[in-house]
């Protein structure tokens, strides 16, 4: 009688189990409040039209930008200035909206807009009941920052992000000959333990002839013609050629324009600082400042000097909040 009393409370518990990841799903997609701007994505990689509000598709963002895995308040960062991105590119906050797709807000190319990721390959991302806790933090970010833009002079500031500095973000001057002001160099030394901190490639005479169209010969006597203060190279001079930094990268696939290498018998290997343009927030060094108990606000005001914090009231109203 007893084990039979047992067995059936098993059986209870596990139907009530199964049917928790239902009502946590009910829950998450719950974004329903005043004060929603409702957006359009077109995600190219899914081949669909997403129709929801503007908290409910940063959450999209933040996962696909930024690893679920950081500290809370490296990912409140990027919500925010996730949010600041998204509201300087909508046309109904004077942005140029979706420029290759007519009528919607954005797309999920990060070459145009960020990058975005669904349930459905949020879920290969993270495999069983790690979606669920994962989704949940990152909810809790966009939530707990909800409506919170960075501002300039009472306009939404170019929130530009990469992943690692590799010890000092860049200035957008140095990297893409424009000044703005609250983009300068700042010194980072948070992002060590990004696994793209220090990078090695290696790529054989004849590769280098191949992606270049360059006599193999010229790229033993390359030498670095133009870099920024930190040590990015601006400009290659390739046997009589000029080649922009981040063209070379891009040829490439390297990680950063922040390198060095050295001639061996078969080719040139590379030794390559940081991941991405170095330009605004870096996401480790947002990472290993939260890690030393720094807030959100206090991160994002390192990284993007002189900024205002802002709260969206209405979409054609923003409030300082210092």
């Amino acid at each position: 009688m007893r084990s039979n009393l047992v067995f059936s409370s098993l059986i209870i518990l596990l139907i009530l189990l199964s049917l928790l990841p239902l009502v946590v799903i009910k829950k998450m997609r719950d974004h329903s409040g005043d004060g929603a701007i409702p957006v359009t994505l077109v995600s190219g990689a899914e081949g669909k039209v997403y129709r929801f509000d503007l908290e409910e598709y940063l959450i999209g963002v933040v996962a696909a930008e930024m690893p679920a895995s950081f500290e809370l308040e490296a990912l409140k960062a990027q919500a925010v200035a996730a949010r600041t991105l998204a509201i300087r590119r909508m046309k109904r906050f004077s942005g140029q909206g979706c420029q290759h797709f007519e009528g919607a807000d954005f797309c999920d190319d990060p070459a145009e807009h960020q990058a975005w990721l669904g349930e459905k390959s949020l879920k290969k991302r993270w495999p069983g009941w790690s979606y669920y806790g994962y989704y949940n933090k990152i909810k809790r970010a966009v939530r707990e920052t909800s409506g919170i833009i960075m501002t300039y002079r009472d306009r939404p500031i170019d929130a530009v992000f990469h992943s690692t500095c590799g010890g000092e973000t860049a200035a957008a001057k140095d990297v893409w000959n424009y000044e703005i002001p609250y983009l300068t160099r700042v010194k980072c030394d948070f992002d060590k333990h990004s696994p793209r901190y220090r990078n090695t490639f290696f790529f054989s005479w004849t590769e280098l002839e191949r992606r270049f169209q360059i006599p193999a010969a010229s790229f033993k006597n390359m030498k670095k013609e133009s870099m920024t203060p930190q040590g990015r190279v601006i400009a290659l001079g390739i046997g009589g050629k000029r080649i922009k930094g981040s063209e070379f990268r891009d040829k490439l696939g390297l990680t950063s324009t922040c390198l060095n290498w050295e001639t061996v018998s078969s080719g040139l290997s590379f030794t390559v600082v940081g991941y991405g343009h170095g330009v605004g927030l870096c996401q480790y060094g947002a990472d290993g400042l939260a890690k030393k108990g720094w807030p959100f606000h206090r991160i994002l005001k390192y990284y993007y000097r002189g900024i205002t914090f802002s709260k969206i009231a209405n979409p054609r109203r923003l409030k300082k909040r210092g």
